[in-house]
């Protein structure tokens, strides 16, 4: 008894440490290769049914090393028939042995399997389309560096821009990541990772070489939410030309669903938000009599193209419109932020000057990037084939932008980046509006930025 009870325990010990340094291996597989969730919990079913096997196998052969001969001599006086010698010729160390390599086989097999059905859309698939087949057709490749390490690539092919087509996303990473096989052409990145503001850039994979990106997050925290980082340089010669130093600015327009956080903090009834003397409506009035004619339809404060204090329906994600240059500033402030200088504003929106467009210089496919000759303003980053070399969007059409002016005698401010209104030939860097502060339409709105650290 004393040798079979041995020999279980130690077989029972070397399994389980056997089994702990299985699934180990199975982890660190995991990690590397991206596996199913399920292959680990696959491999841990599989260890769990060998272990009664084990078990059996190692209490019935020391059994048979005590001696089948005194066992024999039991059996045959009390004239049972004898049992044990099938058992043990059946739950053998060999049979144990190649049921284990068949088990670690199989789960090899389905892992090995659901990873290439996993990895399929980078493969050569042509129904899939461009986007899913980089080895066919015309390729280069992307390199993209991020700060901080360890984000997520999503990588979608424009298959056509006219029609705001996309192929199937392709997923990489962690950063950073070099050489990445795409199809040539435009290609829309979207980067992304825990606590951070994601970044949607539009860049142009070369064929048979290879597009880099290098590019710095944002933390989603409080006060840069919603915020992409613009770093120094000079702004578009068209724009002044002078140097800009690295500001954060809103990766879109104001919606009215923020803007009604806005006044629901009692935005309009702050005055440090406010200038003691305001233009509205051609005339110079105090702060409060200012603010009594910036209301809505229904006379309570608000924007001139919402009702009661609510703007129109299914429009939450709309940008907010109907608000002079002082909302827009109060807002602004409300938020620790500031409008957009004409310099900074023309470099989130075009970089150095190196394009004609925030998306480059096609404007064949104007109307599929930027919201104009419309019916009215679309939800914003509705439209990513016109985001902007840094990741801003509609920084070309659906509404006009307010700027920040510092010139306290100036009745008049900057509007930049033309309208939902406006005409496709009127989207360039020429376009800018000097419109009265006081002004208020259904196609001007605005958007905020912050010095960056």
């Amino acid at each position: 008894m004393k040798e079979s009870r041995r020999t279980f325990l130690s077989a029972l010990g070397i399994y389980l440490a056997g089994s702990w340094v299985v699934l180990q291996v199975v982890d660190v597989l995991n990690q590397n290769l991206g596996l199913p969730p399920w292959a680990f919990s696959l491999a841990l079913t599989l260890l769990l049914i060998g272990l009664p096997v084990v078990a059996a196998t190692a209490w019935l052969q020391g059994r048979a090393r005590e001696g089948a001969g005194s066992a024999t001599e039991s059996r045959a006086a009390s004239g049972a028939p004898l049992r044990l010698p099938i058992l043990t010729g059946v739950f053998t160390w060999r049979n144990a042995v190649l049921g284990g390599l068949v088990g670690m086989a199989l789960w090899g097999v389905v892992a090995t399997v659901a990873l290439l059905r996993d990895r399929e859309p980078a493969g050569s698939d042509p129904e899939q389309g461009a986007g899913a087949g980089p080895v066919e057709g015309a390729t280069g490749h992307l390199a993209v560096r991020t700060r901080p390490a360890g984000v997520t690539v999503e990588a979608r092919t424009v298959e056509s821009a006219a029609e705001g087509a996309l192929a199937e996303a392709l997923q990489f990473g962690p950063t950073p990541i070099a050489g990445e096989p795409l199809p040539a052409g435009e290609t829309l990145v979207r980067l992304g990772g825990p606590d951070l503001v994601p970044l949607t850039l539009l860049v142009v994979v070369p064929e048979e070489d290879t597009v880099s990106i290098d590019a710095e997050l944002v933390p989603d925290a409080p006060l840069l939410a919603g915020m992409l980082i613009v770093p120094a340089g000079p702004s578009p010669p068209g724009a002044g030309g002078m140097p800009v130093e690295a500001f954060l600015i809103d990766r879109h327009e104001v919606t009215n669903r923020e803007y009604v956080e806005f006044m629901a903090d009692e935005g309009y009834a702050t005055p440090s938000l406010w200038p003691d003397a305001m233009v509205v409506g051609g005339e110079r009035l105090a702060r409060a009599s200012a603010l009594a004619r910036l209301v809505d339809a229904t006379g309570t404060p608000g924007p001139r193209t919402w009702s009661g204090s609510v703007y129109p329906s299914g429009l939450a994600d709309h940008p907010v419109t109907g608000v002079t240059w002082y909302e827009a500033r109060a807002f602004c402030l409300w938020k620790g932020k500031r409008l957009p200088s004409a310099a900074q504003w023309w470099r989130a929106a075009l970089g150095a000057g190196d394009r004609s467009h925030p998306w480059g210089e096609d404007v064949e496919t104007l109307r599929a990037r930027a919201n104009v000759e419309a019916s009215g303003t679309v939800e914003v980053e509705s439209l990513p084939l016109g985001v902007s070399p840094f990741g801003a969007f509609e920084m070309a059409g659906n509404v006009r932008e307010w700027l920040r002016t510092d010139d306290g005698t100036e009745p008049t401010a900057p509007s930049v980046g033309g309208s939902w209104q406006d005409p496709a030939y009127a989207i360039s860097i020429e376009w800018r509006e000097d419109l009265p502060r006081g002004f208020a339409s259904e196609a001007t709105g605005f958007r905020c930025a912050r010095h960056a650290g």
